[in-house]
C-alpha cells in the first residue's frame, strides 16, 4: 500500500552494521543480534547520512544530493568543491553574498561562510545575506529550492577555457560586441569577455583600448602588425592546464616577480590621489605576472583598480596577487604563519601560496612577508627579533615547498648583512634584487636570474623592485 510516497517492503537486512542504501534506500531498524526480516521505508525526502550505528536499532538514511551537481554550478574558484552541496566560488560577481550566488543557477542558500587558506574549512560562518567582504572566494552551500533531486542525468562539465594569443593582431578580428575601458589590463579586459557568452577574443591594445570580439580561432590565424596590438582568444585547456599540480619539465617559463611596499596609511588613507599612482604604476608599468604586497590594507581595491587577483591569504597586510592570466593558485596551498617576532606594530608574518603557470602547468611556491621595525607598545624589535623571524619564516618554507622552486619577496627592514638575510644565503637562496630594505630571492637550484630592476616608487616611500626568472 502507498502512502503519501511512502513505500512500506519487506527486506533481508544484511548482518553487517550497514543498510544497503546503496540499492535500497530510506530509513532501516535492525534488531540487535538478529539478522532476519526488517521494515524498509522509502521517504519522499531523503538527506545526507554516514552508515548505520549503534547496538539495538539502527538507523539508515539514504545520501541523495539535493542540489545540481558541481559541473553546474557556476564561479567555482579553482575546482575546489567541498562535498554536502558546499564549495568555494569567487566572491565578486555576487557582492560576496552566497544567498545572491546560489540564486543564480536556480538554488538557495543554507550556509555561507569566510573560507580559511583557499580550502573547504570555514574561518568564520555568516548568514546567507550577509556580504562577505575583503576576500576574493566565499564558502557557498547551495540546495534546490523544492529539497529534491533534479530527476535529470547529470550533464558532463564542458571542457575547461583557457586563453592563448596571436603573435599579433589577426587579420581579420571579427564583429565588434562590446569595448572595455581606456586603460584595462589585459586580465581585466579578458574577464570582462568571459562575461559575454557572445565573446570569443579580444584585440587588446595597450597604447589605446581592448575590443571585445566574437571570431572564434585556433592560433594558425594570418596576423598584422598594428603598433603592439594582439588578439587574445578563448581556447580549451590541455592536461596540463586543468591538473592542479602537474608539471611539465620540458615547458619553458619565465616569471616576472614584483615587491611592493604600497605605504596604505599615508597613499590610501591620507593622501588618496597617491594611492592613484601606486595602483596604476602596477597596472602599466610594473606588470607582474606575481606581486608580494606590503601595507595593503584592502585587497579588493587592488584588484579592482589593476586586474589582478588575491592568490594567498593576506595576514598584517601583506600577502601575494597574480595576474590570472599567467598563474593559478594550486588549491589548498594559500595559508599564513606568524613568525613569532613581533615589533611596536604587532605580529608579523609569512603568507604562501602554491602557483602553477596556466600554459605549462610547471608549478612554484611564493612567500611573502614583512618583517618587524621599531620598538614600542612593550615590545622590542633588533637584528635578533628579526633573525628569530629569519629562522622561523626558513622552517615554513622547507615545511611547504620541501624541494620545490621558490621565490621569497618581501620589505625586510635590515641590510642585507644582518643575520636574517643571510640566514637565508646560507639555506640555498640567492638574491635576485635589493633596494634599501626590500629584497627578492630565489632558490638558486632552480631558477636562472634574467633580469632585475628597481621602479619609480610613484608617491609611495619604496620603490618597487622586479626580477625576471627562468624556471630550470
Amino acid at each position: 500500500m502507498l502512502w503519501f510516497g511512502l513505500l512500506a517492503v519487506l527486506v533481508s537486512a544484511t548482518a553487517t552494521n550497514q543498510c544497503d542504501t546503496a540499492s535500497k534506500g530510506g530509513e532501516c531498524f535492525k534488531p540487535s543480534g538478529h539478522y532476519g526480516p526488517a521494515f524498509l521505508q522509502f521517504k519522499g525526502l531523503v538527506k545526507q547520512t554516514t552508515g548505520c550505528q549503534g547496538d539495538d536499532r539502527t538507523l539508515c538514511t539514504l545520501e541523495v544530493s539535493t542540489c545540481a551537481p558541481f559541473s553546474e554550478w557556476p564561479d567555482v574558484d579553482n575546482g575546489v568543491t567541498c562535498g554536502g552541496c558546499k564549495a568555494l566560488v569567487r566572491a565578486a560577481p555576487y557582492q560576496g553574498r552566497c544567498d545572491r550566488y546560489c540564486a543564480s543557477f536556480g538554488h538557495r542558500c543554507t550556509a555561507a561562510a569566510e573560507e580559511k587558506s583557499e580550502s573547504c574549512e570555514a574561518e568564520e560562518e555568516k548568514r546567507c545575506d550577509e556580504e562577505i567582504s575583503d576576500t576574493s572566494d566565499i564558502l557557498c552551500t547551495c540546495e534546490r529550492e523544492d529539497g529534491a533531486p533534479s530527476s535529470t542525468p547529470p550533464t558532463p562539465a564542458p571542457p575547461a577555457e583557457c586563453w592563448a594569443e596571436l603573435p599579433g593582431l589577426a587579420t581579420e578580428e571579427g564583429a565588434s560586441i562590446g569595448e572595455v575601458p581606456r586603460g584595462s589590463s589585459v586580465s581585466a579586459c579578458r574577464r570582462r569577455c568571459d562575461e559575454n557568452p557572445e565573446c570569443k577574443s579580444i584585440s587588446f591594445c595597450p597604447e589605446w583600448d581592448c575590443w571585445l570580439k566574437d571570431r572564434s580561432f585556433t592560433g594558425t590565424e594570418p596576423t598584422r602588425e598594428k603598433g603592439s596590438c594582439k588578439t587574445h582568444f578563448k581556447t580549451f585547456c590541455d592536461a596540463t592546464t586543468t591538473t592542479a599540480a602537474s608539471s611539465n619539465q620540458n615547458g619553458y617559463f619565465k616569471l616576472r616577480v614584483v615587491s611592493y611596499n604600497i605605504y596604505w596609511w599615508n597613499a590610501f588613507g591620507q593622501n588618496p590621489w597617491k594611492g592613484e599612482r601606486i595602483l596604476n604604476n602596477i597596472k602599466d608599468n610594473l606588470v607582474p605576472d606575481a606581486i608580494g604586497l606590503q601595507e595593503c590594507d584592502s585587497r579588493s581595491r587592488v584588484e579592482d583598480a589593476t586586474g589582478l587577483q588575491r592568490a594567498s591569504k593576506f595576514a598584517g597586510a601583506q600577502g601575494v596577487m597574480v595576474d590570472p592570466s599567467r598563474l593559478r593558485v594550486v588549491p589548498g596551498t594559500s595559508g599564513s604563519e606568524d613568525l613569532q617576532a613581533t615589533g611596536k606594530w604587532g605580529p608579523r608574518h609569512v603568507t604562501f601560496v602554491q602557483l602553477a603557470d596556466t600554459t605549462t602547468g610547471r608549478t612554484f611556491w611564493i612567500f611573502n612577508t614583512h618583517w618587524c621595525v621599531a620598538n614600542g607598545n612593550g615590545r622590542t624589535c633588533n637584528e635578533g627579533v628579526r633573525y628569530t623571524g629569519a629562522r622561523n619564516m626558513l622552517r615554513v618554507i622547507q615545511s611547504k615547498a620541501g624541494n620545490s622552486p621558490v621565490v621569497v619577496t618581501g620589505d625586510f627592514n635590515a641590510d642585507m648583512d644582518e643575520d636574517g638575510p643571510q640566514h637565508f644565503f646560507r639555506n640555498g637562496f640567492k638574491l635576485a634584487v635589493t633596494e634599501w630594505v626590500d629584497a627578492i630571492f630565489y632558490t638558486e637550484q632552480h631558477w636562472k636570474l634574467v633580469a632585475q630592476g628597481k621602479g619609480d616608487a610613484a608617491q609611495s616611500d619604496h620603490r618597487p623592485i622586479f626580477a625576471e626568472l627562468e624556471l630550470l
